[in-house]
């Protein structure tokens, strides 16, 4: 059975915004909002009530925003805003609970603008940490769980909420986390944010990474007026693909060695210093994308024998590295492959942490693989629609079946191959895409292959650029972190590009290295590269200019 998407958008949406219900819009209270009747939706219940002097968490709890790096922002003393919940449901036979929440700021601290947020893993969103940021700015902004809590009763990155009881997949929250829930977000939040206003947002904007960021690709090519512009952060496009990346170091090591997360940050620093010169700077990071050539050019057997300081607890002890070791390093550079030989998606990123796919810890003196959670519950749920499957106990052969069975079972409904932006061109959106080239979880050779097919959708590079833009970090990981400079505020850059049509030529970006050093970077847009000036300081933007390279 194969998933497949939605082929239309809501052709009744645009009867919002006519220029006669505009012109008869007047702001509404906040504890006096309402809906009107959406086809397709059933409104279970709306709330609504005034927030005053708010103090949001200094750091973000991390533990509910997974998959998402969010930097601190600093904030005002309080805030103070409309609180909106929605509860939804698509229809009886669907069991869906959708939770939408809505933060209005009051009309002198509204920006003009809406602001939705989107998720992680296999979350759909409502996360405190990008709605607070966006309430911040000024926004408008919303989030949805997508129904995938169950109504608050599960942890959505189990993804036990794609089963039904009767051990079926739900296809209904399936829909939602693949882009039904962003689209009722959009409507229901621009519709309330107009009514609470008495006017109609400027301009309507998405932001997110990873799920997100994904979430973000779907929007533009399934509902293309939803939003003016995107800003998508590595995007989890390839879903179905990603499994067999991100299981495959588990499996290696579960059939082989388990080595102690030293010993592959050891091997991680010994590909980066041999692949860092490749762009004319010895800088710590890898700017060019060679990925051929810098793993070609890297021998992990050249580590063998070689003693690896790693910290346990107070003490230090002293691994040797072995033959072991350095196989398994190249065979995950290598990417994962089918019993046959045949590849199946791409490696992980050269340069980038072993933690997110070949998660180690010692537990009680044994070394022990931790797998990145969420591909857990892909197996389990997703693929063999068995809550009790002992994934960690698959076989090489088990694991062919599970990689062809996520894509046959979900490409049409998590792929991205045929989504085609054209609608969203000519609706006038924007979409600026950022990826780090250090990414632990989702390799850049996904989300680059994807702007080339746009590229060849529309005649190339230049006339993608007038709606699309991708640029690379060198050495962030997934959604931030890492050793190199991640973008400063790629939404501010997107707006000028929307709204003044400044398209972004670089997009600043700002970092702290290995060193603890600040460094910054002026971003290309694909198929540009940072080149090395070839005397300045490393350190600094101004030393980098961008130039369209070939893999050589």
């Amino acid at each position: 059975m194969q998933l497949l998407l939605a082929s239309h958008v809501l052709p009744w949406l645009s009867s919002l915004w006519s220029p006669q219900s505009q012109a008869q819009l007047q702001p509404t209270a906040c504890d006096s909002l309402s809906l009107p009747s959406i086809p397709g939706i059933k409104i279970l219940s709306l709330t609504s009530h005034e927030v005053t002097h708010y103090h949001p968490p200094s750091t973000p709890d991390t533990d509910s925003i997974p998959l998402i790096n969010t930097t601190s922002t600093t904030t005002p003393p309080d805030l103070s805003f409309c609180n909106v919940t929605i509860h939804l449901t698509h229809s009886p036979s669907d069991h869906d609970t959708v939770y939408i929440s809505l933060w209005l700021p009051p009309a002198s601290a509204w920006n003009g603008r809406f602001q939705a947020t989107g998720g992680g893993g296999l979350a759909a969103g409502y996360f405190p940490g990008p709605q607070v940021s966006a309430l911040v700015e000024g926004y408008a902004t919303g989030a949805t769980d997508g129904g995938l809590t169950l109504n608050n009763t599960i942890e959505p990155q189990t993804g036990s909420w794609a089963l039904r009881p009767n051990g079926t997949l739900n296809t209904a929250l399936l829909t939602n986390y693949a882009h039904r829930s962003i689209h009722d977000l959009a409507v229901i939040g621009k519709t309330l944010t107009a009514q609470f206003y008495g006017r109609p947002a400027n301009h309507s904007y998405f932001k997110g990474c990873s799920t997100g960021g994904r979430q973000g690709y779907f929007a533009a090519a399934l509902y293309p007026n939803d939003f003016d512009g995107i800003v998508a952060g590595a995007p989890a496009i390839h879903l179905p693909h990603l499994f067999s990346e991100l299981f495959w170091p588990p499996l290696l090591m579960t059939h082989s060695v388990v080595p102690r997360g030293c010993v592959l940050e050891a091997f991680r620093k010994k590909l980066v210093e041999v692949c860092d010169p490749l762009d004319g700077a010895v800088d710590g990071l890898i700017s060019g994308y060679w990925p051929k050539k810098c793993v070609q050019g890297f021998q992990a057997g050249g580590l063998v024998g070689s003693v690896v300081e790693c910290a346990e607890g107070n003490r230090t002890e002293k691994v040797v590295v072995t033959d072991a070791h350095a196989q398994l390093v190249q065979r995950i550079l290598d990417g994962p492959r089918l019993g046959d030989g045949r590849k199946l998606w791409h490696a992980m990123a050269p340069g980038a942490s072993f933690k997110g796919t070949a998660g180690t810890a010692v537990v009680n003196g044994s070394v022990v693989v931790q797998p990145f959670f969420p591909v857990i519950g892909w197996a389990k749920n997703f693929v063999f629609q068995d809550p009790a499957y002992d994934v960690m106990g698959m076989g090489f052969e088990d694991f062919d079946e599970a990689a062809l069975v996520s894509i046959e079972k979900f490409q049409g409904l998590l792929g991205s191959e045929q989504h085609y932006l054209g609608e969203f061109r000519d609706a006038g959106g924007k979409m600026l895409s950022w990826h780090g080239l250090a990414d632990e979880l989702i390799p850049p050779l996904g989300t680059i292959g994807y702007r080339e097919g746009v590229q060849e959708d529309f005649g190339g590079p230049e006339a993608a650029d007038q709606f699309y833009r991708l640029f690379l970090a060198p050495g962030v990981g997934h959604c931030g972190g890492g050793d190199g400079p991640a973008p400063v505020d790629a939404l501010a850059a997107l707006v000028r590009w929307v709204e003044e049509g400044v398209p972004p030529e670089t997009l600043a970006a700002e970092g702290v290295d290995g060193k603890g050093e600040k460094v910054t970077r002026a971003l290309c847009p694909y198929p540009a590269q940072l080149v090395y000036d070839g005397h300045g300081d490393v350190k600094k933007a101004g030393s980098f200019r961008c130039e369209v390279l070939t893999d050589e």
